[in-house]
């Protein structure tokens, strides 16, 4: 069976570093003059890139005549990379984008949707309908999904440990784990319980559906200032409580810059990640034993609204001249067992059914990948149906890391900074 590579190579650091340029290109230049090349445009960290760029480089190796150059970018640099080559019309062939830009593209006319290309060229009958259409848009297939994510708890099982506290139990509240979280300060002062989890509005938004309700109503914010100012308040309590870490020591951490999470410095024992982050962001960066555990729910029985989404999706540029070609590199990078057992479990578990197939005949998978694996099956069986992606979803995202950062800094009051991201949200929603 293939092998996963989870260390760190020269390669990939400078893979990385190439890739700030906007290009790291596989194969010879001398096989490559007779036709075009597709550009495959995708974002990751270093090793993501370099376990992806050996995908590529396999699919050129067995198609030589259709050549494939890998433009690998890392996550922090492409949401501008990608829209200034958007706007000066120059964007690679297969473009990779997460929901919330995959709206924003297609919407304005940036995507071409693959449909006209089902069966030929795209084998959509490989995904699951629920899958497939977590890349859907106004019922056209704008996006690709590659692998499925679900909402979990990163957790220090060895930090645990050493405070001698035991694993965290397989279902908690709110409440719960802020006792929880509190007791770990308690135990050791110079360590946090958790990640401040209030910046993430993925993480609002499950708080919101394990209550039955949602953020989102067409195209308005679904809450008020008293809704927003509840979880605020929740997260200034933890931070008071050493629950949750303070914002000096949150704010550096934005979602993908993993040595500068809380939980890598060894200064937290939880955080809200992406199911696929935990082995490809959090655990390559230390020596201690991370697992992946459920997030808290409002109350005894109620789910903890997490809900799939696609990790990312490929997706095809409606300016490209090369669209055939392009569409088969998606249909084999996302549904290959070949790809797939290069890819392994690093974006999560592959969307498609034969890819997914693939990883899971794997006898060498890491322990890490195992314990992904067994709680995104468990937790994507019980998961609640996906909310529809917002055009504004960046914006708002970014928007309530700054009001918990206002809180958090003593710069408003939580009441002010609710009020703020709820007049606020309602603006970029109208505008979106």
């Amino acid at each position: 069976m293939a092998t996963i590579n989870t260390t760190m190579s020269r390669r990939a650091l400078l893979l990385g570093g190439a890739a700030l340029g906007g290009l790291a290109v596989l194969g010879s230049p001398a096989s490559r003059a007779e036709a075009a090349p597709v550009r495959f445009g995708i974002f990751g960290n270093a090793q993501k890139l370099e376990i992806r760029s050996r995908s590529i480089a396999k699919y050129n190796e067995l198609h030589p005549d259709t050549p494939v150059t890998f433009e690998g970018v890392p996550s922090a640099s492409w949401p501008d990379k990608i829209a200034a080559m958007v706007a000066g019309g120059n964007a690679p062939d297969v473009i990779t984008l997460g929901a919330p830009d995959m709206v924003q593209y297609a919407s304005r006319g940036a995507l071409a949707p693959l449909d006209d290309f089902v069966p030929a060229l795209f084998r959509a009958d490989l995904f699951d309908t629920a899958v497939l259409d977590l890349g859907r848009m106004n019922g056209k297939i704008y996006g690709v999904p590659i692998a499925v994510s679900i909402q979990g708890l990163a957790c220090n099982l060895s930090a645990l440990q050493r405070l001698g506290m035991g694993e965290p139990p397989a279902a908690w509240s709110y409440e719960e784990f802020a006792r929880f979280c509190a007791e770990i300060h308690r135990a050791d002062p110079q360590l946090h319980g958790s990640h401040d989890g209030a910046a993430r509005l993925d993480t609002f938004q499950m708080y919101l559906m394990s209550q039955g309700r949602s953020l989102y109503d067409g195209k308005r914010l679904a809450v008020t200032a008293d809704d927003v100012a509840q979880w605020l308040d929740y997260w200034d309590r933890m931070r008071k409580s050493g629950g949750a870490v303070p914002a000096d020591l949150q704010a550096p951490f934005t979602g993908t810059e993993w040595p500068n999470s809380p939980l890598v410095k060894g200064k937290a024992v939880f955080a809200s990640i992406a199911s696929q982050d935990l082995a490809g962001g959090y655990q390559a960066l230390t020596k201690d034993t991370l697992s992946i555990t459920t997030p808290p729910s409002a109350g005894a029985g109620a789910s903890p609204g997490y809900y799939p989404q696609p990790t990312s999706s490929l997706c095809l540029y409606a300016r490209s001249e090369n669209k055939e070609a392009a569409v088969k590199v998606i249909d084999w990078f996302a549904s290959d067992p070949e790809s797939a057992r290069i890819l392994g479990l690093i974006s999560g578990p592959p969307a498609s059914k034969p890819a997914l197939q693939a990883v899971l005949e794997l006898e060498d998978l890491a322990p890490v990948d195992e314990r992904v694996l067994k709680y995104s099956q468990a937790a994507l069986a019980k998961a609640l149906p996906a909310p529809p992606p917002q055009k504004a979803g960046r914006a708002i995202e970014d928007l309530m890391r700054r009001v918990n950062e206002d809180v958090g800094f003593g710069k408003s009051s939580v009441q002010e900074a609710a009020q703020a991201f709820v007049d606020q949200g309602q603006a970029l929603m109208r505008r979106a």
